[in-house]
């Protein structure tokens, strides 16, 4: 299980600022989160660039967040869902360029009438349709993630109903501990640990952060109330093969924060192998 960071912990800088502080604080593997001024996923020349400043510090983009500039791939106006489709195909291609493996997905955004919930998830599922062709072609899996209560897929039962709709080994679940966390509080659904039991192999990403049940905090495990111990262990049984994505917020001194995800990584990974 080795340990990684997505760049959304330093989202208001350029992402290649940051690089020597994860070389310095151990971490090899990231997920990049496309945003003007932090990261051009659109300039085939930055992305080469970027590229070999990804291997310079000995670095690899395992993994890249959908754009979040108004991307949506549940809006019903077709207009504004095929231009999200796009943009996520855009951001295949430019992980594509960094040598990457995984994208994550939100399945849909926030539901102000709950009426069209139905319609809205037949939409997301019509661009997974598309997207996942895409993907399919040019060998990239698609990590699709459980989102906040509210939006399509905020429950765990959702997203595998979708993953399972489409029965394709390019397709499966980013679960992010923070947003089960909430949804399992306020629905009254498998907590955290015991959604892996859910989802096992279908489990292709994770997203790690933690809170109290309330709010999407994103603090470092252990700030929360998620039972971190039970999760690894639960981790171990399920043989996950993947990276540990921390996805954090950031608090102040980023290299303070990344010492902190190196000694948290460390504590989970001995629980890890001494359970």
């Amino acid at each position: 299980m080795e340990l990684g960071l997505s760049s959304f912990l330093f989202e208001d800088c350029k992402l290649e600022s940051k690089l020597p502080l994860l070389k310095e604080a151990g971490i090899k593997y990231i997920e990049v989160k496309p945003k003007e001024r932090h990261f051009d996923f659109q300039d085939p020349k930055y992305l080469d660039g970027m590229a070999k400043e990804f291997k310079k510090y000995g670095i690899k983009a395992k993994s890249m967040h959908m754009p979040t500039n108004s991307v949506d791939i549940s809006l019903i106006e077709e207009y504004d869902r095929v231009w999200s489709v796009r943009e996520v195909e855009k951001a295949v291609l430019a992980l594509l360029r960094l040598e990457g493996e995984i994208i994550v997905i939100h399945p849909g955004s926030k539901i102000e009438d709950e009426k069209m919930r139905k319609k809205r998830r037949e939409k997301s599922e019509q661009s997974l349709e598309e997207i996942l062709e895409f993907c399919e072609h040019w060998g990239i899996k698609i990590a699709l993630e459980n989102t906040l209560p509210g939006k399509t897929g905020d429950s765990i039962l959702e997203i595998l109903e979708i993953v399972k709709k489409f029965n394709s080994k390019n397709l499966g679940v980013c679960l992010d501990t923070g947003h089960c966390h909430i949804t399992s509080s306020l629905y009254g659904h498998n907590d955290v640990p015991a959604c892996l039991n859910d989802i096992n192999n279908y489990l292709y990403h994770l997203h790690i952060h933690d809170n109290f049940g309330k709010s999407d905090d994103h603090y470092l495990p252990f700030e929360g109330s998620i039972d971190w111990e039970r999760f690894v262990k639960n981790l171990k049984e399920i043989d996950y093969k993947g990276v540990f994505m921390f996805e954090l917020r950031n608090t102040g001194n980023t290299a303070e924060m990344l010492q902190k995800v190196k000694d948290i990584y460390l504590k989970l990974y001995r629980w890890d192998k001494n359970d």
